[in-house]
């Protein structure tokens, strides 16, 4: 067998079109990975200072009620992990920035599929991973397409297999060759990736940097093996090796190109995601009108200047030793965040439902899985996005909860008006946010990593098939 798989290297290194469309593969990657890291330090440079400076803006406001203040609020924007220089994910689509303001769940913005006007139905995404597993698949496959049907149409395999070797043994060392020539172009860019990831760490997480990276590569080898199986398998089968590349050649566009698209497609027309103007319309009514035993809004407000008349022994609101407005505002952010929160559950079970569907999908074209296991170890999938914005919602409601506090504490009666300073908005600490390890990742990722394995052994158990029943 590894005869048979270093002559399978001679041959494929001999092969000066293959050479040429390996360094080609090779030099668009590394090109790919120096223009995204570029990119990711100097936006990453840029949402720092964006960072400091909507801080600075909130503390310097001037003086102003602090509901006013809650109301102008102030931005925060997602970091990201440095494996976003060649994976960046959902971030063209969904944007990096959250607007945190007094009375709604904040929503990312200011993505910059947004702003271009040229988006037309071409390859799809052209971030560095996508064009790793887009172009490596069609190299493995066709590398894996020219192998056994060429050596049949020039009457190599019968002059092979008549020296007595088993068609497995044979096939088994042809795959150790294509495997080692797969490789050649892409075990140089790993590690280029790694040393790039690495540089680009944050002190203290450059570990954590390297083993993002290393599972991102790990999962598209083991899709593009899964790939080079099925080419060789493809092959084994063929008569003639123009046969077996018009064959993988449908099979890559149909896996790579067509169904992503039909993907989407097929995801929102069975979990349609809810439009924005009924969405934000249903909240407001069931705000006003209440649900189930929950009465609406006026309601509750009347029970509420009851129970603040009862506790303190008051006739009129008016008496109150302390501000009833922060009071006011108090409750109605609490019923807001609870009516915001049974739609917003609803909202996110439906995007769940959407991944689910993309997984169930994915099982039919691992393309899906490949890009899923790479958006997710780069921290640019929808599960690393929810958990930041989850994290700066708790931090609105938190600085939201200290304004209401310092209108109680500010005014008395059922005045409204008066004046905060640079003190109050202090009370509110600059926000902080931990990106999840790799360990939550690779939870997050496994259905995505379990259907690639699935997939390679699949293969596998294709190509020892076609091997069995391999005919001269």
């Amino acid at each position: 067998m590894l005869s048979v798989a270093r002559r399978e290297l001679q041959l494929q290194l001999r092969d000066g079109r293959l050479a040429i469309a390996a360094l080609l593969l090779l030099l668009l990657l590394s090109a790919a990975t120096v223009v995204g890291w570029a990119q990711y330090e100097k936006g990453e440079a840029q949402r720092v200072r964006f960072a400091e400076e909507s801080y600075a803006q909130w503390l310097n406001q001037g003086p102003k009620h602090p509901h006013r203040a809650a109301a102008y609020g102030m931005y925060v924007a997602k970091p990201e992990t440095p494996l976003a220089v060649f994976e960046p994910g959902l971030r063209p689509f969904a944007g990096r920035t959250l607007w945190l303001q007094a009375h709604s769940n904040a929503a990312f913005s200011h993505a910059p599929a947004d702003d271009d006007l040229t988006a037309s139905p071409g390859l799809g995404e052209t971030s560095g991973a996508a064009l790793l597993q887009l172009l490596g698949g069609l190299f493995a496959m066709v590398l894996g397409a020219l192998s056994v049907a060429r050596d049949r149409e020039t009457g190599v395999m019968r002059q092979i297999l008549a020296q007595g070797i088993s068609p497995r043994r044979w096939i088994g060392g042809k795959c150790l060759g294509l495997v080692a020539a797969l490789l050649l172009p892409l075990v140089p860019f790993a590690i280029l990736l790694i040393a790039t990831t690495a540089w680009a760490a944050a002190e203290g997480a450059v570990w954590a940097a390297i083993g993002r990276t290393a599972a991102a590569l790990g999962a598209t080898l083991v899709y593009l093996l899964g790939l080079l199986a099925i080419g060789v398998a493809v092959s084994a089968f063929s008569r003639t090796s123009r046969g077996a590349l018009v064959v993988v050649l449908s099979l890559w566009v149909a896996g790579s190109v067509l169904a992503p698209r039909a993907a989407s497609l097929l995801t929102l027309r069975i979990a349609p995601t809810p439009d924005a103007a009924v969405y934000a319309s249903v909240i407001r009514d069931e705000f006003n009108g209440g649900y189930g035993e929950r009465p609406g809004w006026d309601d509750q407000l009347a029970a509420l200047e009851d129970s603040v008349k009862a506790e303190y022994g008051l006739s009129s609101l008016d008496e109150a030793p302390v501000g009833f407005s922060g009071l006011r505002m108090q409750a109605m952010d609490a019923w807001t965040n609870e009516v915001a929160d049974r739609h917003h559950a609803q909202l996110l079970a439906t995007y769940d439902r959407q991944q689910q569907i993309r997984t169930v999908l994915s099982v039919f074209a691992p393309y899906l899985a490949a890009r899923a296991a790479s958006h997710g170890f780069a921290g640019m999938d929808w599960a690393h996005y929810q958990h930041f914005a989850a994290a700066a919602e708790e931090y609105r409601r938190a600085f939201n909860v200290q304004m209401n506090e310092a209108i109680v504490a500010g005014t008395r009666g059922q005045a409204w008006e008066m004046n905060a300073g640079r003190e109050t908005w202090a009370l509110a600490p600059p926000f902080t946010y931990q990106e999840p390890g790799l360990g939550w990742a690779l939870r997050a990722q496994w259905p995505a990593v379990s259907i690639l394995v699935a997939w390679l052994f699949g293969a596998l158990g294709l190509l020892a098939f076609a091997a069995q029943r391999l005919r001269p």
